[in-house]
Order: C-alpha cells, then sequence, then structure tokens
C-alpha cells in the first residue's frame, strides 16, 4: 500500500514536533477492533439475519411463490456465503482499507445481481460503510471523499445496467438506482464522515500524548536539577558555616599548643574554646546532612528561624489558642544555629500545649543579649480536656530537643508551672570569639 503525505496542522504542536500521518492513525484501536474475529463474526450474523430473514421467513409461512431459477436453499445458502466473505474483507480494513472497500463492494453486488436479489443485499449496504469508515481513517479527506463518490457512483452504474439488461422500463430503472443508490450513499457518506472525525480526534490525541510525554520528561529534568541545585546548596552551606567552624577549630588548636610550655592557662582557656566551637560544626553538621537526607524524598524550604516567629504564632492564633509573644532584643542577632535551634523549641512548645492543653492561655518570651538567647513558653491550666491525651504524641519532641540543645551547648527546663500548666525554657549561648581573648 502506497504511503500518504504528512497532514500537518497548526493547532497544539510543539516546536520541533512531527505531525502523524494517516498511516499512524491507522494504527488506532478503534479500526485494529477491525482485524478481530469477533468483530467480523458481529458483522457477520447482524448482516447474514436481515439478509435471509424475508426469504426464510416467506418460505415457512408459505407467502408467494419462489420465482428464482435456482432452488431457495441454494440461493440461501450463497447469500450467506456472500455475508461471510464481506465481514472477512472488512476485517483488512486496519491494514489495506482501500482493498477491503473493493471487497465489500463486490460481494454485495454478487449478492445484489449475480445472485438477483438486490432487495435482500439492502442490509450488505451497511458493511459498504463500516469499510468506508476504515478509508477516512487511513486516507486524507480529498482521496476519502472520491473513494465514497466512486463507491455509491460505481454501484449506482452497476445497479442500473442490471435492471436495464433484466428488461425493465426506463422509468423503473431509474427509480431502482434512485432507491438503491440513495440508500447506499446515506450510509457511505456517513461512514466516511466518521472515518474522518475519528482519524482528527485520533491525531490530536496522539499529539497531546506526546506534549504530556515531553512535558513529564521536562519535569524530570527540572526535578533533578532542583536536586542537584539543593545538593550545591547543601555544599555550600558546609562550606561557608561547618567550614568556618572547622577552619576556627585548627586556629585554636594551633594557638593552645604555642600558649601551653609558658601560659598552660591561657592553653587550657582556648581549649575550652575548641570545645564550644566543636558544638556548632557539629550542629551545622547535623542540620546539613538532615537536608541532605532529604534531598530525593520531599522539597526543600529554607530552615525556619526566630525571623519566623511572627508566622509560627499566626498560625497557632489562626487556630484558635490565645498566645501572647514578649521579645527583647534583636532576633536577627543570634547566629543562625542559635536562631534555628530556639525557633523548634517554641514550635515544640507550641504543639505540646496544643496537644495537652487545649484552650489554654500562652505566653513566649525571648530574651537576646550580647552572650546568649533565652526563650520560654508557658501556659495555664487547659480549658478542655482531651480524653484521648495520651495517644496524641510518641514522647519523641522533648527528646530530640535536648539532642539539639546539647550540640550547642544549650540547656532545657521542662516542667509543670504554679498556674496548672506547663513550662518549657531553652538557654543557648552564643559562640566566644578568640580574636577578643587573644588580644
Amino acid at each position: 500500500m502506497a504511503k500518504t503525505a504528512t497532514v500537518r496542522h497548526d493547532d497544539g504542536v510543539m516546536p520541533g514536533e512531527s505531525q502523524p500521518t494517516k498511516e499512524s492513525v491507522n494504527t488506532g484501536r478503534v479500526v485494529q477492533t477491525m482485524r478481530s474475529p469477533v468483530f467480523a463474526a458481529v458483522v457477520f450474523l447482524a448482516t447474514v439475519v436481515q439478509v435471509c430473514a424475508d426469504p426464510l421467513t416467506a418460505l415457512a409461512t408459505g407467502a408467494g411463490e419462489w420465482g428464482h431459477r435456482w432452488p431457495p436453499a441454494v440461493v440461501i445458502t450463497l447469500a450467506a456465503l456472500g455475508c461471510l466473505a464481506q465481514a472477512v474483507c472488512v476485517t483488512q480494513a486496519a491494514r489495506r482499507p482501500v482493498l477491503a472497500l473493493l471487497g465489500a463492494l463486490a460481494c454485495y453486488l454478487a449478492v445484489a445481481l449475480w445472485l438477483g436479489v438486490p432487495t435482500w443485499a439492502a442490509p450488505m449496504h451497511l458493511v459498504v460503510a463500516v469499510a468506508l469508515f476504515g478509508v477516512g481513517a487511513a486516507r486524507s479527506i480529498p482521496v476519502a471523499a472520491a473513494w465514497a463518490g466512486a463507491t455509491v457512483a460505481g454501484a449506482a452504474a452497476a445497479l442500473g445496467l442490471w435492471a436495464a439488461g433484466a428488461g425493465a422500463p426506463a422509468g423503473a430503472v431509474v427509480g431502482f438506482v434512485l432507491t438503491e443508490g440513495t440508500a447506499l450513499a446515506s450510509v457511505s457518506f456517513a461512514g466516511v464522515a466518521l472515518g474522518m472525525l475519528w482519524a482528527v480526534l485520533e491525531r490530536r490525541t496522539q499529539r497531546a500524548r506526546r506534549r504530556a510525554l515531553a512535558f513529564k520528561a521536562q519535569q524530570a529534568e527540572a526535578v533533578e536539577a532542583s536536586r542537584n541545585a539543593e545538593r550545591g546548596r547543601i555544599a555550600q552551606e558546609l562550606h561557608d558555616v561547618a567550614g568556618q567552624h572547622l577552619a576556627g577549630l585548627v586556629s585554636l588548636c594551633d594557638a593552645s599548643v604555642e600558649l601551653a610550655p609558658e601560659h598552660p592557662q591561657q592553653a587550657l582557656h582556648l581549649i575550652e574554646e575548641v570545645r564550644a566551637e566543636g558544638r556548632y560544626a557539629a550542629a551545622s553538621l547535623y542540620g546539613a546532612l538532615g537536608d541532605l537526607r532529604a534531598v530525593d524524598s520531599r522539597a526543600q524550604t529554607p530552615t525556619p528561624d526566630l525571623r519566623r516567629l511572627s508566622v509560627l504564632i499566626d498560625f497557632w492564633r489562626d487556630r484558635g489558642m490565645d498566645v501572647q509573644v514578649e521579645t527583647t532584643g534583636d532576633l536577627q542577632a543570634p547566629p543562625v544555629v542559635v536562631s534555628t535551634t530556639a525557633y523548634r523549641a517554641i514550635s515544640e512548645g507550641l504543639s505540646n500545649i496544643a496537644k495537652h492543653a487545649p484552650g489554654a492561655p500562652v505566653e513566649v518570651r525571648v530574651e537576646v543579649d550580647p552572650v546568649r538567647l533565652t526563650a520560654a513558653v508557658s501556659n495555664g491550666a487547659a480549658r478542655r480536656a482531651r480524653a484521648d491525651e495520651d495517644e496524641l504524641g510518641l514522647g519523641w519532641g522533648l527528646d530530640n530537643l535536648r539532642e539539639k540543645l546539647a550540640l550547642v551547648d544549650g540547656s532545657l527546663n521542662a516542667s509543670p508551672n504554679d498556674r496548672g500548666g506547663w513550662h518549657l525554657g531553652v538557654e543557648i549561648p552564643f559562640p566566644r570569639t578568640t580574636e577578643a581573648e587573644r588580644e
């Protein structure tokens, strides 16, 4: 079968995307269904019942006389074989639509003209229309329309010649051709039009599928780029934060070695500085490695700190918590690792109050001075009790918070208060600068 030219459209095609040809559309699921033996069996049964219904009914009831030159059993059997051959021809519509059409048309004309029973053969028009559906799906619109017109014209001409050869008057021949030709034309052009429409929809579906695959590939590339960027951010954080602390450790160790012989007390003091500096380096590594573990599982956002305290408070106020806040000092002054740890402590305290003391009034205090940060969350008695309070948490929050505070040499105080509620307080010292000590 000769290949047809590629049919191009301008609607919704991505740059660089090729248009599907009619040949590629012809492999669609609807037309491919015609190749199924089940489809052929359904077409055959539907056609043969209609073709043979009238003669079988007439023979069974004894109405009228049999005027055919061949016996009824022979004519009915040949008509049924013609229906079977026509159904088999239609199964080729997916791969050879034109040959399927010519075969279906030939079977119809053989039953109608060779057997001389055009009225019986009228139901075979529909099978011809099914074959034209395959042509409409596989060929360009002008070609498919030409085949539909040629089918109707050829069948009408053959019917007219047969009627004239049978000795029918001219008026009867014209009326016969108009009747049979109109019936065939109505279903034929409907079939080819449906095939054309289906082909258009199939091409749009294929374009949409290719666009979806392209977008999926772009999304995968964007996700991978985002992961690489996040890994780069973590590497930069390790370089800028943890690397700085580690470099400070090396400097402090060098200085303590130099001072130890003549100034042992100062050397011991520097060793204390090494200890403090090591805690901050460990805390920085802890946060960066935690981010690294989460790169492949969730999108990353900047680690919140006290600069987002108002957002945290508004979050709980929007959910009905009565929160009063008092801050002293500059919340932007503490080092990042101190600020994020304090933020986590306040967040943990508010979450615990929401779980265990619903409706209780809450006070949040944050104090920043030159050497330390102090934060506290306290609440009064709960206004309503929960029967399932013991099931609200796993008990890991305070333990994790203690671990984070230990890394920055901080302390945690969690205990009942005199208002029937709970108090959670943290104190985190700032890292000491060694330059001033050396001077």
